[in-house]
């Protein structure tokens, strides 16, 4: 007797879906006849043993090279069906716990950049429409890597510029916590450039619209349109974001540094932009 009709209304008490029930059932009964083309005979529940489900682990990872997602959904049956082996005085213990099942590494895949020329064609295209603004919108994202939200907070008493050097201060949340980044050549001559040209008012935030101060809503928009304009898909703020720290690790900084950059209060945020893409590592095994 192998207790499986058993097993299926001790699961349907437990609120389970009629799927998952029938799969376990299933694996129940698949590990049965598996035990017994190897020893060459039935054996009885009570007689399972952790080897046994080791060894039936093994078989499905390296005979049927099942991937490592269906292997422990069948482990996570056998661990059910042995508890309620255990559960009705069958077993004495729960064999199948003992087994690990098997880790699947993280597949993290480093945020979205743009190509080389890509980046170069959205650039050129702000600097050709030659629209003030705009432009002090694109050199701050790609050159400081602030957030969308940042980047419309930037007041101007966060910025100071001189000829040799600038500061900018970012203030995150409602100015609970900021950072200073420091303001390249490029950053600080598309600033100083939008100044000159910016209407006097009373609002203190640097980035104006005809109604105000702009809006994340209103810099996707303008991202967007440029980004139509230069014949590209999917660009945004992050984005640019996304490019500043790849870049910056890409040229050597240590990811301390760029952490502390981008605002980033776990580094484990940073280390995704190291995460290699699927062409690099093509291209890195073409060269064995």
């Amino acid at each position: 007797m192998d207790y499986i009709k058993e097993f299926k209304d001790e699961l349907s008490k437990q609120d389970m879906s009629k799927n998952t029930i029938n799969n376990y059932a299933r694996t129940a009964q698949d590990f049965f006849s598996f035990m017994k083309t190897i020893i060459g005979e039935e054996i009885l529940p009570k007689d399972i043993t952790e080897i046994d489900i080791r060894e039936y682990r093994s078989y499905l990872l390296n005979v049927k090279k099942q991937n490592p997602g269906t292997i422990n959904n069948k482990l996570s049956g056998l661990i059910k069906y042995c508890n309620f082996l255990k559960g009705i005085k069958i077993l004495g213990s729960n064999p199948a716990r003992a087994v690990n099942k098997i880790k699947i590494q993280n597949h993290q895949v480093s945020p979205k950049t743009l190509h080389k020329n890509d980046l170069y064609k959205l650039r050129r295209t702000f600097h050709k429409e030659n629209k003030l603004r705009d432009i002090a919108i694109f050199e701050l994202l790609y050159n400081t890597g602030v957030r969308v939200s940042e980047l419309c907070n930037i007041e101007l008493d966060d910025i100071a510029i001189s000829d040799q050097k600038g500061t900018l201060v970012i203030r995150e949340g409602k100015g609970s916590k900021f950072r200073t980044v420091p303001l390249n050549l490029n950053a600080r001559n598309a600033i100083k450039a939008y100044l000159e040209i910016r209407p006097t008012t009373a609002n203190a935030k640097l980035l104006l619209g005809e109604r105000g101060s702009l809006g994340r809503e209103a810099v996707f928009r303008i991202i967007k349109k440029y980004a139509d304009l230069a014949g590209l898909e999917e660009v945004s703020p992050h984005t640019l974001r996304h490019q500043f720290c790849k870049n910056l690790l890409d040229s050597g900084v240590d990811i301390v540094t760029v952490a502390s950059l981008a605002g980033h209060s776990n580094i484990n945020t940073t280390a995704i932009y190291t995460q290699p893409t699927e062409k690099e590592k093509a291209q890195a095994l073409e060269k064995l």
